[in-house]
């Protein structure tokens, strides 16, 4: 078998742990005549929905995603997650969006679902915390370096975290999560938010948001941080950090509540697909909606509808042909890896 998900390591303190690429297949997986770019893809309307090639292997929701584009090609990495019995999965792998091909990449040491989304820094992408099977909940970040296929294990987190949301603004992690409180995201508790410096290895912890209800939505406008989330009515929140005064404010939220989908900033705007929507008598039930946040007019709009139902995925900004993206990629197959054009 490949998954090498469960390999262990020992720790020197709070030193990195360098781990070299698992046995995994590297090379490009089986394509289908399906899955090679077509031209005429690269010019659609904006404002659609493309379904590219699945992502190999068994379904998997909870996972993060990352993007690195390099000379305007992205890389998407999906990491991460748990089987359709809850099992906890270290996969990792690469999908070239010039290609519309999988590749293969090392295992993280840790195999873990729910946790923290992702960041990329000077071409390194961070994770953290997270949920094992046994509801363990994870304290670890590690670091992937895509040009060794390697991970480094970096300082803990404080404590054990899930769920949240990474941005990254001025070359320092921020991570909105839920500390090791099972029901967190049930109760209306504040969120922690922390900040990691890579150039000193160290956490620190900010103020926190108001409290709200449901996993959070982000994205980075501007320098600031836009976070959604639920309110006790039900209608939406729109949290706003910034980091300069770190101070919270409020602005103009979704008239109903949504939570557990996937947020991206693309162009001065934030999106935010699907999820779960709360109503007013408390019941909620998945969408396919996208909403978009316009900060210049404190407005929201919605788009194109996602093509299907589904939960469990995560979303990155990418790039193709010059051309900003986003791809959504996760839940069952097919249509485990749609690309969306703003």
């Amino acid at each position: 078998m490949f998954d090498c998900s469960w390999i262990r390591a020992a720790t020197v303190g709070m030193g990195a742990l360098v781990l070299a690429a698992c046995n995994e297949p590297t090379s490009p997986i089986e394509s289908t005549a399906e899955e090679i770019a077509r031209p005429e893809l690269a010019t659609a309307a904006a404002n659609t929905w493309l379904t590219k090639a699945d992502m190999p292997g068994t379904a998997r929701g909870g996972l993060s995603t990352a993007a690195i584009t390099t000379s305007g090609r992205t890389i998407l990495y999906a990491i991460g997650g748990r089987t359709t019995s809850g099992g906890s999965l270290g996969r990792v792998q690469a999908y070239n969006v010039a290609t519309n091909s999988w590749t293969w990449r090392a295992s993280m040491p840790m195999a873990a679902y729910d946790m923290n989304g992702a960041g990329v820094i000077n071409g390194r992408i961070y994770v953290s915390g997270g949920v094992t099977r046994d509801k363990f909940f994870r304290r670890e970040l590690y670091m992937y370096n895509p040009a060794t296929n390697a991970w480094t294990r970096k300082r803990d987190l404080p404590d054990g975290t899930w769920g949240g949301t990474t941005e990254v603004l001025k070359n320092q992690l921020y991570v909105l999560t839920c500390l090791a409180q099972e029901d967190c995201y049930i109760d209306f508790r504040p969120l922690s938010l922390f900040r990691y410096d890579p150039a000193t290895d160290q956490w620190t912890q900010l103020a926190s948001p108001p409290p709200q209800f449901g996993r959070p939505m982000s994205g980075t406008i501007g320098g600031k941080l836009y976070v959604t989330g639920v309110a006790r009515d039900a209608s939406g929140i729109l949290s706003v950090y910034d980091p300069a005064t770190n101070q919270w404010s409020s602005r103009t939220g979704p008239a109903r509540g949504v939570y557990e989908g996937a947020g991206v900033a693309v162009d001065g705007k934030l999106y935010l697909f699907g999820g779960r929507e709360r109503q007013p008598d408390w019941n909620s039930f998945r969408v396919r909606t996208t909403r978009v946040y316009d900060p210049a007019t404190d407005s929201w709009s919605t788009r194109a509808p996602m093509p299907d139902l589904r939960s469990g995925y995560a979303a990155s900004r990418v790039l193709l042909n010059g051309e900003r993206r986003v791809q959504v990629v996760g839940g069952p197959v097919p249509g485990n890896n749609r690309q969306y054009i703003p």
